[in-house]
């Protein structure tokens, strides 16, 4: 579960540390001197560096097997619907009113919750190809920010405007590309998703 639904905590932490960070500020402060600023666009490092072209076409396909599972799943339950309503007439009172909850239980909340449950899934692991992007930068911007003696690393989001020289994105991405070739967009199944939560729900329990 770890590994695939990683922390918004944990994300801000990583990405906080390679993208916004001040080097040397009190020093250069004392010594009277101006601060050198530099700017980083981090949507950019994802988008435009090597590695980072390889995620849409992988997410693309991500994205159709878990909508293939899940209209998989929704067909499922029409044809336990259909089954029912044709042996209906058969069942007891009971058992027609305990399968006519367990359908309704399964189509009002079961498969909406299924659906939501691979959209969250799908979305880390999409973001979490994208934090290798930049845990992979983190010291690439170390370096360029020693070589140029900066204080301070700003992500382009943050800034109204910033000179041609202050941004480092073109530089990062071309050392970036001779670093990481590509990144693995995770692939996730209905079934490794639920016995992850599942996993995850026992752990909690232990603990409580």
């Amino acid at each position: 579960m770890n590994k695939l639904f990683m922390s918004l905590a944990g994300v801000g932490a990583v990405v906080a540390a390679a993208i916004v960070a001040t080097f040397s500020g009190a020093q250069a402060l004392a010594e009277d001197k101006a601060p050198v600023i530099l700017v980083v666009d981090r949507a950019q490092l994802i988008a435009q560096s090597r590695a980072g072209k390889t995620i849409p076409e992988q997410a693309e396909e991500v994205r159709e097997s878990v909508a293939a599972e899940l209209e998989a799943e929704a067909k499922k339950l029409q044809n336990d619907i259909e089954k029912y309503q044709k042996s209906a007439s058969l069942m007891s009172d009971e058992v027609r009113q305990k399968t006519e909850q367990e359908l309704a239980m399964r189509q009002q909340y079961a498969l909406p919750q299924r659906v939501q449950i691979m959209d969250q899934a799908f979305r880390a692991a999409v973001q979490n190809a994208e934090t290798k992007i930049l845990i992979e930068a983190r010291p690439i911007l170390k370096d360029i920010v020693d070589d140029r003696g900066a204080t301070i690393l700003i992500d382009r989001s943050a800034v109204m405007y910033a000179s041609v020289d202050a941004d480092i994105t073109e530089e990062v991405i071309e050392k970036l590309d001779k670093k990481m070739k590509s990144v693995e967009v995770q692939k996730i199944s209905l079934a490794e998703v639920e016995k992850q939560i599942q996993e995850l729900q026992a752990q909690q329990a232990e603990n409580q």
